[in-house]
């Protein structure tokens, strides 16, 4: 009898999530974009002047949406993956840079007007942050400064377009800084203008 009852719960709560998951319409979608580092000056200056060159760089991530009934706000789980690259030359000798940002975090999109084929919104956004080794390379020899991990957030604005009845196109313009919480002393914000566009299905 008790195990009767276990698995008619059992299967009364599958029933239930599944109804969740189906009224939320959970959609997937993947990204990519530019990641334009502004800050700080020991990121942005160029190599010549003894910087890390660091401009606008590629990033690339995955997402999942939840799209709540007759609510208007999205919230979204994303990861990303930023590439910061660069190279150049100081006093003579051959430098690139490295550095790479990987990201968990979660996202809030406020539809400001729901229309048929395209919604604007206003977003808000908080990130786990992996600040990656940044390596310099000089003529061959390497140089590396260990990794931190830091707490982060962004504000931005965008559009979603409805391209296809299953498909939609997601871009955003975004305003981020990758250590905004958790920097040790004296630690400068490093921060970013992200442009980026998803494919959502």
């Amino acid at each position: 009898m008790k195990k009767l009852a276990f698995l008619s719960l059992c299967f009364i709560v599958i029933l239930t999530l599944t109804d969740t998951i189906h009224a939320q319409s959970i959609k997937f979608g993947v990204n990519a974009g530019l990641t334009d580092i502004t800050g700080p000056s020991d990121y942005t200056n160029s190599i010549a002047e003894g910087g890390g060159g660091f401009g606008a760089n590629f990033n690339f991530g995955a997402q999942a949406r939840f799209n709540l009934p007759l609510v208007p706000l999205t919230p979204i789980i994303f990861v990303d993956y930023h590439m910061l690259r660069a190279s150049g030359s100081y006093a003579g000798y051959s430098v690139s840079t490295s550095q790479n940002i990987f990201s968990v975090g979660a996202e809030a999109e406020y539809n400001v007007l729901p229309l048929p084929l395209i919604k604007p919104y206003v977003s808000i956004e908080v990130a786990y942050n992996n600040l990656g080794d940044y390596k310099m390379d000089i003529n061959g020899s390497s140089i590396t400064q260990g990794g931190v991990s830091r707490f982060g957030g962004a504000v931005g604005i965008g559009s979603v377009f409805t391209v296809l009845p299953v498909i939609d196109l997601d871009v955003s313009l975004k305003y981020n800084i990758f250590n905004l919480v958790g920097k040790s002393s004296g630690e400068s914000n490093i921060s970013a203008v992200m442009l980026d566009a998803a494919i959502i299905f």
